[in-house]
């Protein structure tokens, strides 16, 4: 399918970290910052939120479907916008940021819920969305891809919470209670090890893993399958099963996250990563928080290396 010139409803001028387009009833939204891993910054997120603006007046588009440019679906929040919060910033991203006021966590709070707000208007938008995920999926990633209607993987794609190693929450949760249940997110979040694309499917968190060079193919063979069903009755379907898990008390649930990861970043663990993040910078700062977790991927690849050794 080619996509031609997006609608004129969006200030099309304005997007520079995302590309929109629309063709019939599918409209194609991808992140375009592959240089920086596709990672989060303020001004792509505002760029979403005009997205969303036409997709709330547009009647006759049906799906959206999400992907991205580059090797990485996306890598995570931007730290560098994020730094301040830590006093870590040489040059804060925005002036107000250089308040001291501003890294009080009661703040930082606030920060994490207006986030909340955002992801929660991809979750409750109309049409249905579909995700295609390639490479790395994630920390912030997460929030992207978890509040998506529908998911297809790489199968070698990487998905994972390895902030939460010493940096707390993201700012949805990445949706996992939702999506893998209670104990599948506690065995992999207290690690914040990586699965991969074919587990991450096992699992609930995409619907299906197929090799990469397919992955886009298949997400839009799904996409024009259901484009010709109804708006009206894809918002029907949308709507009464997220209810399910609004009557479960969703929005309070990840509301609680948030607090948690304004809290949990003013403790000792953020202290220790910012201590080595001011000496040798932010990539050394993960790769040493990161290092006791580097020689096998999961706890289970660990044991079965250790029964090998002992064998």
């Amino acid at each position: 399918m080619t996509y031609g010139a997006p609608e004129d409803d969006v200030d099309l001028d304005s997007l520079e970290m995302l590309i929109y387009e629309k063709k019939d009833r599918i409209a194609v939204l991808t992140l375009n910052r592959p240089e920086r891993g596709n990672a989060l910054c303020r001004q792509l997120r505002d760029e979403l939120d005009l997205v969303l603006d036409d997709l709330d007046s547009d009647d006759d588009t049906r799906v959206l479907v999400v992907k991205s440019n580059g090797k990485n679906f996306c890598t995570g929040y931007d730290l560098t916008e994020w730094a301040y919060l830590w006093d870590s910033a040489e040059t804060p991203s925005r002036p107000e940021d250089a308040r001291p006021h501003r890294r009080s966590p009661i703040f930082s709070r606030r920060e994490f819920h207006e986030s909340r707000e955002r992801w929660m208007r991809l979750w409750r938008i109309r049409q249905a969305t579909v995700g295609v995920v390639r490479g790395a999926c994630v920390a912030g990633g997460l929030d992207l891809a978890g509040v998506l209607d529908i998911v297809f993987t790489a199968e070698d794609a990487t998905f994972g919470q390895p902030e939460a190693r010493t940096m707390g929450e993201i700012h949805m949760f990445g949706m996992w209670p939702v999506h893998l249940g209670m104990r599948k997110t506690k065995e992999w979040l207290f690690s914040g090890d990586s699965m991969t694309g074919v587990e991450a499917a096992e699992l609930g968190l995409a619907n299906r893993a197929v090799p990469a060079d397919e992955v886009e193919a298949v997400a839009m063979a799904y996409a024009e399958r259901i484009s010709h069903v109804p708006l009206e009755m894809l918002y029907a379907h949308k709507e009464s099963t997220n209810r399910w898990w609004d009557a479960m008390g969703i929005t309070a649930a990840i509301a609680a996250a948030n607090d948690a990861d304004a809290m949990a970043i003013a403790g000792p663990a953020m202290q220790d990563f910012q201590r080595v993040q001011r000496a040798k910078g932010v990539r050394a700062a993960v790769e040493d928080r990161d290092e006791p977790f580097s020689h096998h991927r999961t706890y289970w690849e660990a044991y079965q290396a250790s029964k090998q050794q002992k064998d």
